[in-house]
């Protein structure tokens, strides 16, 4: 079995370390984070060291593939992770047997594809983006580096969502629709137009469950 380490020893590392032992896709054998000591235990794993280190420990033959485990509310972070270390150290894709992704599919390296996501023949992932349950990436669909879907997100044919981008529980966007980079989109958002200028836009759905009821000029409005 291939050997992993993870990138990260945050909630999220804990959430991916606990669905690879839950798979069997690969055997984990510790974790780099900038913010631990060096010889620290974490979850009965150890901690190799920091971020800097990961060329160093690869070389040694300590493990086959990183992965990074960085959350969403850190996406800088990640890309920097990322452009540091590609085409010095293999990331693994971890994608579960319970996803369907259709033969044909591109899929770029380092990305997750959680329990139950459908992916077509036509569509393309690329680097370092994180698909979580259920969710829909349908025909000639693009999600660029970076990228992190919550629960339930559904892309009609033809969406692009831009690098650095967040699409939040139970998302849809319509059919051949566009979003640029660096956009954050709150739960329950509902596309039908291009967006164009990166920002954190909430669904007027979502501010009227939480009571907060500000008009229904559009079904999208940006965050002050």
């Amino acid at each position: 079995m291939k050997k992993l380490a993870l990138l990260g020893a945050g909630d999220l590392g804990d959430q991916i370390m606990e669905y690879v032992k839950e798979t069997g896709m690969y055997e984990i054998v510790g974790f780099f984070d900038d913010n631990e000591a060096l010889g620290n235990m974490h979850r009965g794993l150890p901690i190799f060291g920091k971020i800097n280190t990961v060329e160093n420990y690869y070389k040694q033959g300590d493990f086959d593939y990183v992965f990074i485990t960085i959350g969403y509310r850190w996406f800088d972070t990640r890309e920097r992770i990322y452009k540091e270390l590609k085409g010095k150290v293999p990331f693994a894709n971890i994608i579960s047997p319970l996803a369907v992704v259709k033969k044909g599919a591109k899929l770029g390296e380092g990305i997750m594809i959680s329990d139950q996501v459908y992916v077509s023949h036509t569509a393309n992932i690329e680097d370092d983006v994180c698909i979580t349950l259920r969710s829909v990436v349908n025909h000639g669909c693009v999600v660029k580096k970076h990228t992190f879907f919550s629960t339930n997100v559904v892309l009609a044919g033809n969406v692009t969502i831009g690098e650095k981008c967040f699409v939040g529980v139970g998302s849809v966007l319509s059919d051949g629709i566009t979003v640029c980079d660096n956009v954050w989109l709150s739960p329950g958002s509902i596309v039908i137009k291009n967006i164009t200028e990166p920002g954190k836009y909430v669904s007027n759905v979502w501010l009227f469950f939480n009571l907060k009821i500000f008009g229904w000029q559009g079904l999208l409005a940006p965050c002050p």
